[in-house]
């Protein structure tokens, strides 16, 4: 069999970046860092922590890397426009909630990760023995703001958030446990820390979205104010005029395209990835509380309306645009075609005129052919003995036959018109 070369590789990569084993209780750390696409440079700090805890280092090239120290689990996953930091602790129960599971690294290490944090999340796996048991002392752990929660997993488990960043940069989630197993925690932790990577994501094309709306609006109003000139175009400069702010506006709009085109693309993916996921933790309602679905709803939903309209913005001045050209170079051709009608009537007249002064000519030539010819037959008969043979003198001769000359003149141009026009 001829095996494709690719065949192996495309199946592997369907089981690539699995999610965590997470025994619980556990506690997770993550920080998701926006990169300049240098790959090998976080590869390296990678292998410097491997080496100090005598660890196997990440392959070279790879794209993620996931390895068990002594204390915890770290997690390394290299994206297209971030990379994320993810650090397990392992089955140990801790009274304070949310701790910062990266101190068990020399905080040196993580401190000199390159690229600018875009996400920060700390999640508290707890069992259900252990976890709060009143929304009063809920709201102690989240320092008195307002909470999001849902029962998840088909009620086998409760998560509770704010969706608030606190005094350390992170934002802060308590899972409870109602009967997870180790590897249903790992993929709940997989979709709660790609939620916040993907909702933060998203939501990066939002200060850019609003920067553009005064431009797309000067745009449009722009396009009114030309669309408004067309029925006020008098000669073909003016239409030149028009079509040259036509031509302005089209060059600054495909600019606003181009500069912006790809963070908006990706805008609209990382949407569809975070509603994915959302949907993947098959949330149910608790009384009073609303749903982090709810919450996306409410509050993600229309962040992103708001970036998808600056695009749809675009779309629809760049189709205006398009046809307001199409109606002035209609416009245009109509008055090429009115001048060529104008032209081709003034040749026509030129053309009459010609032909008058053609025949006015032929006219004047068939007498100078008369007259030259009669000269030619004046010296031929002068020698001749005329008078000798008929009572007439020479000039009576002459005479009489200088309208047979001109008679012949006047056929001789008849029939090289007639040659001329078949």
């Amino acid at each position: 069999m001829d095996l494709h070369p690719l065949k192996d590789s495309l199946i592997n990569e369907l089981h690539n970046r699995p999610f965590p084993v997470v025994d619980l209780p556990a506690q997770v750390s993550s920080l998701v860092f926006l990169h300049c696409g240098d790959r090998q440079s976080e590869l390296d700090k990678l292998t410097e922590l491997a080496q100090v805890h005598g660890a196997a280092a990440p392959q070279a090239n790879a794209d993620c890397y996931y390895q068990s120290f002594q204390d915890f689990d770290l997690r390394w996953e290299f994206h297209n426009e971030f990379s994320t930091y993810t650090v397990i602790r392992r089955g140990q129960s801790e009274q304070s909630f949310c701790p910062d599971v990266f101190s068990l690294i020399n905080g040196g290490w993580v401190d000199s990760l390159h690229g600018q944090v875009i996400a920060a999340n700390h999640i508290d796996l707890r069992p259900a023995a252990s976890a709060p048991t009143s929304q009063e002392k809920l709201s102690e752990l989240f320092n008195g703001q307002r909470l999001v929660g849902s029962k998840i997993y088909d009620g086998m488990a409760s998560i509770w958030t704010s969706v608030q960043s606190e005094d350390d940069g992170f934002i802060r989630t308590l899972v409870v446990d109602d009967g997870l197993d180790s590897f249903q925690a790992g993929r709940l932790v997989r979709n709660l820390l790609e939620i916040a990577a993907y909702r933060s994501m998203t939501l990066l094309a939002l200060p850019t979205a609003r920067l553009l709306m005064p431009e797309v609006r000067q745009l449009e109003q722009r396009l009114v104010e030309t669309n408004g000139k067309l029925n006020q175009l008098v000669t073909l400069q003016d239409e030149q005029t028009l079509m040259n702010e036509l031509i302005a506006e089209a060059t600054q709009l495909e600019k606003l395209v181009a500069d912006h085109n790809y963070r908006f693309s990706a805008t609209e993916a990382y949407f569809n990835l975070t509603e994915s996921r959302l949907d993947m933790l098959r949330e149910q309602k608790m009384p009073a509380i609303r749903t982090l679905k709810q919450f996306h709803v409410r509050r993600f939903i229309p962040a992103f309306n708001t970036c998808m309209s600056v695009v749809k913005r675009k779309e629809n001045l760049s189709k205006r645009i398009s046809r307001t050209s199409e109606l002035l170079h209609l416009r245009l051709q109509l008055s090429l075609e009115t001048q060529n009608q104008q032209l081709l009537a003034s040749m026509d007249k030129r053309s009459e005129i010609q032909l008058r002064l053609q025949q006015t000519v032929e006219g004047l030539s068939v007498v100078a052919m008369t007259y030259y010819s009669m000269n030619l037959i004046e010296l031929l008969a002068k020698p001749l003995p005329i008078q000798d043979y008929l009572p007439i003198s020479h000039g009576m001769a002459l005479a009489l036959f200088t309208p047979v000359v001109f008679i012949g003149a006047i056929m001789v141009v008849l029939r090289i018109r007639k040659k001329l026009h078949s």
